[in-house]
């Protein structure tokens, strides 16, 4: 560095930077904390702008240096951390898979702080709401492109004495999205469940349902109706 003063005048920039990051992060984390996502509101804002604080700091590195310095090498590194991370939200069970999105929103949060951290806060702002059209967006359109849910009813019978196999069920239901006004407990701990057959990414959390210790007995119906 040359001199303090030419480093206040290129500070501005850099928290700026820092500013949009926050902001960047907060939009996809608040979306994600509404749905009850692990990677929630602070989790997102603190991975956009650690992303961006590493670019910072390698330009910082960098500048008015005469040691040659790479900001590619910093965004490497930066991808390479962030896959521990997203492997962590990752929750493998009884052959399932649960939490790819939130990996993959994990990622690409990250590449939107490394966007922020180079200087292209404009361009970050735009991969923001790319990825809440995905996220929040795309979703309504999914029966349009995929077709009508076919819903059918099943009665699922729980054997629940500790209150664990109910903890696990409604973990499973939350887990998956599914929403409270598809199923409902009764007195008898039977579990009245309305779920998709048509498509499987819709009743893929039936398998972990099934599957949970202290479940006696399931009963479906035949379809009930196309929405």
């Amino acid at each position: 560095m040359e001199s303090f003063t030419e480093y206040l005048s290129i500070l501005p920039d850099y928290m700026v930077r820092s500013v949009f990051a926050l902001i960047c992060g907060g939009l996809i984390g608040l979306e994600r904390e509404r749905r009850g996502k692990p990677a929630g509101l602070r989790t997102n804002i603190l991975i956009c702008l650690g992303s961006a604080i590493y670019m910072i700091v390698g330009d910082l590195i960098s500048y008015g240096s005469e040691m040659a310095s790479d900001p590619a090498r910093v965004a490497a590194q930066v991808v390479t951390g962030i896959g521990f991370i997203g492997a962590g939200t990752i929750i493998q069970s009884r052959g399932t898979v649960t939490g790819l999105t939130s990996a993959a929103v994990t990622w690409t949060v990250a590449a939107v702080g490394i966007t922020i951290g180079a200087g292209h806060t404009l361009l970050a702002v735009f991969f923001t709401f790319l990825v809440l059209f995905v996220l929040a967006i795309l979703s309504r359109f999914e029966r349009a492109l995929l077709g009508r849910c076919v819903y059918a009813k099943c009665a699922i019978q729980l054997e629940d004495k500790s209150g664990l196999t109910w903890a696990k069920v409604n973990e499973t239901l939350q887990e998956y999205d599914v929403p409270a006004e598809h199923y409902e407990i009764s007195k008898k701990i039977v579990l009245d469940l309305t779920y998709c057959e048509r498509h499987p990414s819709h009743n893929r959390f039936l398998f972990d349902l099934w599957s949970t210790p202290g479940i006696k007995n399931v009963q479906s119906d035949l379809p009930l109706k196309k929405l």
